[in-house]
């Protein structure tokens, strides 16, 4: 295999199936290289680390077609430590060793045979469906961060998909709060429900973004008994899907409302994040109080305590509730300049949060026990 290739073009390329690097990696010494082939008009990267895959097509000049797989932090070690100016020159050899030349750099390393790299399989598209790239990451974005990071219970480390009556749905819970997003403009053959990782979803938003991807531009979605597949113009991600039964998150949702209330975001997100520097920072809570014509924050810890207030539209008795900032400044990130809408019942149970004006997404938090 020789090919040419700009460096800046070579270190972009290969970043997208970077992310793919995780711990389980270091303890089978083929999953630390990468596949590099020569497709159509250029080379085709591959990453996994055998629950999850990354393909990425880069642009190349190709001379001599062929593959290798490489280790992957020393790759972009070399390629980045080059110089700026010169383009980069690969080969390789009968023995398997990748030559990289640029300017009058010369670095040889080992690289192992395709044969030696798990097969990845393709998207199986005889089941999918497509979705506008940007609803698809603003779904994702909008819900992730309410799924758990490192809970036994695995199934809580991925979003729920669910198509049902004609309406696709996107959720996550870590158990005290819940993030749902719904579409009923995609169209897809037939209903389904499945667990879909964290972690595949969140390179998938990040490629999107990054790539600047739009409406404009439509994600296929794979589906098939244990995995699920992206494909975007000539990127593909792969992913097993997570077993398990995911909770029954529809009993969660208030049906009835008591009391509503409108809150300006950005104004709600100002006060809880000052709220939040003064609250104990294990277990903190940041208290709000609704009083006629106004909201009073306060938090505090063994060092400091902290009252502010914001004129709101409220008109009941008092209401006292506590919630974790995070969880507050979370749901608030993705309001943008559109006020939040609270609805209570009762000071102890969920909290139902939304975006006015915005049916697509529902956020349920769970107030704290406080003394």
């Amino acid at each position: 295999m020789k090919i040419n290739s700009n460096r800046e073009n070579l270190i972009k390329g290969i970043q997208t199936i970077q992310a793919g690097v995780s711990a389980k990696t270091g303890t089978i010494p083929i999953l630390q290289n990468f596949l590099m082939e020569t497709d159509d008009k250029g080379i085709k990267v591959v990453f996994t680390d055998l629950e999850m895959a990354i393909k990425h097509h880069i642009n190349v000049d190709i001379k001599t077609a062929g593959s290798i797989t490489v280790p992957m932090k020393k790759f972009m070690e070399i390629i980045q430590n080059l110089g700026n100016d010169s383009d980069v020159n690969i080969s390789v050899d009968e023995s398997n060793r990748v030559a990289i030349n640029s300017g009058k750099s010369k670095i040889k390393l080992s690289g192992a045979p395709k044969n030696d790299y798990p097969v990845i399989p393709d998207l199986d598209e005889t089941n999918s469906f497509r979705i506008p790239a940007g609803l698809l990451s603003s779904m994702v974005s909008g819900t992730i961060f309410s799924a758990s990071t490192e809970d036994d219970r695995h199934f809580l480390n991925g979003l729920l998909w669910k198509y049902e009556k004609g309406i696709f749905y996107v959720v996550a819970t870590d158990g005290r709060r819940l993030a749902m997003a719904s579409a009923g403009e995609i169209k897809i053959k037939k209903d389904f429900k499945i667990i879909v990782p964290s972690k595949i979803l969140n390179e998938l938003v990040k490629f999107i973004k990054t790539a600047d991807y739009g409406d404009n531009d439509e994600v296929t979605v794979g589906l098939s008994s244990n995995q699920i597949g992206f494909k975007i113009g000539k990127t593909v991600f792969i992913s097993r899907l997570i077993e398990g039964n995911f909770p029954a998150y529809e009993q969660i949702i208030p049906r009835t409302t008591e009391i509503s209330v409108e809150i300006n975001s950005q104004k709600l997100a100002a006060v809880t994040k000052r709220a939040a520097v003064c609250s104990n920072e294990r277990n903190g809570a940041v208290k709000y109080t609704f009083k006629k014509g106004m909201l009073v924050v306060n938090s505090s810890s063994q060092t400091m305590d902290f009252e502010d207030e914001l004129e709101v539209d409220y008109k009941g008795s008092d209401l006292c509730v506590s919630f974790n900032p995070k969880f507050v400044l979370d749901i608030l990130k993705n309001t943008g300049e559109k006020n939040l809408i609270l609805d209570f019942n009762s000071p102890s149970t969920p909290v139902k949060a939304r975006i006015k004006g915005d049916d697509s997404f529902v956020y349920i938090v769970m107030p704290l026990r406080t003394q």
